[in-house]
Order: C-alpha cells, then sequence, then structure tokens
C-alpha cells in the first residue's frame, strides 16, 4: 500500500509473508479452540445428564419393593440393591463384586437350573430369544418362598450380564394353601348333604313313597338335574384344590394308549345311540404306536374330559375325530371335532379356571368352566404340553392337542428300530 513503486525489499516481503502464516495459524487456532470448547461444553451436558439419569435410576431401584441383582459378563454381582438386601437377608458390601455362584448354596437346589441359564446364555449368546426370561421359586434357609426372574443384558449378539428381580411371595404361597383348604373343606362338608339328597331324589322319583303326580315327577326331575350339576362343581372344586395342594400323586406305567382310547370312544358311541345323538367317532393311530408313560386313571380322565367337551358342542350328524402318533420321542394325541368351534378372541382363556364360552349352546350345556384347567395341570404333570386349534368357525370345529412321553423301553426299542433301518 505505499505510495511509492518498489518501496520494500525482498526481505521485507518474506518478514510480510512470515507475519501472515503466523497470523493464519493464530486465526485456525482460535477457530480450533472454540470447536473444543462447544464439544466440551457439550460433552459435559452430556455428563450432567447422565449422571442425572444414573442417580434418578439408582434412586428408583433403591426404591422399589422387588430386590434387584445384577451381574457382568463374568458372573461377578455389580448392583445389590436395598430390598435385595431385605429379601435375601444379605449385606450389600459382602454381596457386590463377588461371584454370584459363591451365594448359589442359599437358594437351594432350584439354584442349579439358575446358575445353568446363566452359563448358557453367556457361552452361547446366539441362541438367546427376544422376550425370553427365567422365572423360578426359591425356598430359602428360613422357609421363605421368594419368586425370581432372570433375564440377559445384551448388547447385539455380544452377553454383558444378567439381571434378576427377587419378591417375597411367602405371604401369596399361604393365602393360596389357606383358600385351596378352604375349598376343600366347604367341598367335603357340601359332598354329604348332596349325597344324601341326590339319593332320596332317585328314591321318590323309583316310586318307593307312593305315585307321583306329573307335576311332582316334573319338578323332582329339575331337582335331580340341578343336584347332579351341584355334584359335578363339588367334585371338580375337589379336584382343583387337591391339585393346587400337591396331593395328586401320578402312578407312572407303560399305558397302551390306542386300547384306552378305543374303551373310552365305545363309551361315547354307546351314550350317542342311547341319546339318539347320530355323531361319528373314529380313532385313527400309529400302528407302531409306542406305550405311554402315564398314570392309568389320570390318563382317563384326561381323554374324558376333552372328548366330552367334544361330544358337547358338536351338532347332529357331527364327527369326532381322535388321532395317536408319535412325534420328537412324544406321544401326541390330536381330538378334532366339527362344531361350533371356538373364537380366536377366547383361545387365550380356554384353559382358565371357571371360563366358559359365550356361544348359547356352551351356556346351555351344564358345565363349571374348571374342566379343561384340570387337564392342562395333569397333562403338565407328565410332562406334557397342551394346545388348541380353531378357526372360531361354526362347522369347522376344534382340534385339541396333548403330548405325552414316551414309555423308556419302548423309546430304547423305537431309537433301535430307527438306527437299524439306518444301517440297512
Amino acid at each position: 500500500f505505499h505510495r511509492l513503486t518498489g518501496q520494500f525489499s525482498l526481505p521485507d516481503l518474506e518478514m510480510v509473508q512470515a507475519t501472515a502464516r503466523q497470523i493464519a495459524v493464530t486465526i485456525n487456532n482460535a477457530r480450533l479452540f472454540g470447536l473444543i470448547r462447544d464439544q466440551a461444553e457439550r460433552l459435559g451436558d452430556m455428563l450432567r445428564t447422565q449422571h442425572v439419569e444414573t442417580s434418578r435410576s439408582q434412586a428408583i431401584l433403591e426404591a422399589v419393593a422387588d430386590g434387584v441383582l445384577v451381574t457382568d459378563q463374568n458372573g461377578k454381582i455389580t448392583l445389590f440393591n436395598a430390598s435385595a438386601e431385605r429379601i435375601l437377608n444379605l449385606e450389600r458390601e459382602h454381596v457386590v463384586s463377588q461371584s454370584l455362584e459363591s451365594f448359589t448354596g442359599l437358594f437351594g437346589r432350584a439354584a442349579r437350573a439358575w446358575m445353568q441359564t446363566i452359563s448358557a446364555w453367556s457361552n452361547q449368546p446366539d441362541q438367546f430369544s427376544p422376550g425370553e426370561v427365567y422365572a423360578e421359586k426359591l425356598i430359602l434357609e428360613d422357609g421363605r418362598v421368594v419368586a425370581v426372574r432372570l433375564s440377559p443384558v445384551r448388547m447385539r449378539k455380544e452377553f454383558l450380564g444378567t439381571v434378576s428381580i427377587f419378591r417375597d411371595i411367602t405371604h401369596e404361597v399361604e393365602v393360596d394353601r389357606l383358600k385351596s383348604e378352604f375349598v376343600a373343606n366347604v367341598s367335603h362338608e357340601l359332598r354329604t348333604p348332596m349325597t344324601s339328597i341326590k339319593g332320596y331324589v332317585d328314591l321318590i322319583l323309583m316310586g318307593a313313597t307312593g305315585e307321583l303326580t306329573d307335576q311332582q315327577r316334573s319338578f323332582l326331575t329339575v331337582v335331580k338335574s340341578n343336584t347332579e350339576r351341584l355334584v359335578v362343581l363339588v367334585n371338580d372344586l375337589l379336584e382343583v384344590s387337591r391339585l393346587e395342594a400337591g396331593r395328586v400323586n401320578l402312578n407312572l406305567k407303560a399305558i397302551d394308549l390306542r386300547a384306552l382310547v378305543e374303551e373310552v370312544t365305545e363309551e361315547f358311541r354307546r351314550r350317542s345311540r342311547r341319546e339318539n345323538r347320530a355323531l361319528i367317532i373314529t380313532v385313527k393311530a400309529n400302528p407302531n404306536l409306542p406305550r405311554a408313560k402315564a398314570d392309568h386313571e389320570r390318563l382317563r380322565q384326561i381323554i374324558d374330559n376333552l372328548v366330552d367337551n367334544a361330544y358337547h358342542y358338536t351338532n347332529e350328524d357331527g364327527k369326532i375325530e381322535i388321532r395317536l402318533g408319535q412325534s420328537a420321542g412324544e406321544i401326541q394325541v390330536d381330538i378334532q371335532d366339527n362344531g361350533i368351534g371356538i373364537p380366536l378372541s377366547e383361545q387365550e382363556q380356554v384353559f382358565r379356571r371357571f371360563y366358559r364360552g359365550e356361544d348359547p349352546l356352551v351356556l346351555e350345556t351344564p358345565g363349571t368352566g374348571l374342566g379343561l384347567a384340570v387337564v392342562k395341570t395333569l397333562v403338565e404333570m407328565h410332562g406334557g404340553r397342551i394346545w388348541l386349534e380353531s378357526q372360531g368357525v361354526a362347522g369347522e370345529g376344534s382340534t385339541f392337542s396333548f403330548t405325552l412321553p414316551v414309555y423308556e423301553t419302548d423309546l430304547i426299542d423305537a431309537e433301535a428300530r430307527a438306527l437299524s433301518l439306518e444301517n440297512r
């Protein structure tokens, strides 16, 4: 900017250029400092937010009534809230940073399956399905009953640890026990007078007290019908109370399932002829069906109940088909009818106690809503599963299916035959 040309020498220009470069570096440093300051402020805000959330989460964990125990991927306990201290009667400072295996002795035999579940999740995280949890009841040394739910912590396919939730259910278990005892006692007390009423009504209807008018016979027939319904209700209540109290023991033997099913179906065929109902009842069985491992009387009760349901809810000229087959080391029984079906909205409640559907035929049919609940419990006591399939369309009916374990000797023989056929 000097008025005269050639005023500045080459060293002057070099000095100006060096100064310009220093100024440029200073400006860039200032910009960089501004960016660093902004990032630091954002990071500080994030850390403060995270600290607030952590404090809030910690406060929530300390306030909840359920005990919370968290372990890392190595099975070390990283969190143990105040409720867990109270429920498990352990001090936090003696628990945190210790291995969970060190405390399994406090939880009895159920802890073995608990630890095996954690080990399986840790060793094979790919096998875990979303929403999978482990639930168990633990009986502590002092006799209290604690329910525990275990869930894995995962990020993508990496196993990060587990969260266990404990709840003291001693009071609930005791209330259930008292309720079952009350139901059992009341049912027993009802049974005696109901038996007397039923017996005397039968005697009167037989003419033991003299001739009856048509009106008297009609009234007594109503009394007899309702008495029989009450007897069924009392018997079902007694059965449920015995199952809930664990007073039902299974006498497991090798059962010829096909012979038992044929016996049951023959009784229902005679019943349909006696009641003038044109029902077709058929049985289809695998010719090489192995024997089932089951209690004969209880298995008879299961099949009777399911076939009785199909019988009641299938209209005239209907069809009931019972299929017996084997799949994956189990015997599967399917009882299919072409009756009224079960709406999709009601299917989750079918096995609930005292539940009955809204169909007019269901409402007209005597019943307590306890049969399927008893059947489900008995099937599960045998180590089997039970489910139903129905589109809820009248005429397409329903299919109730359940499984039973194969008797051990028959299972070994079947495996040997399959191996022999493969070798051939």
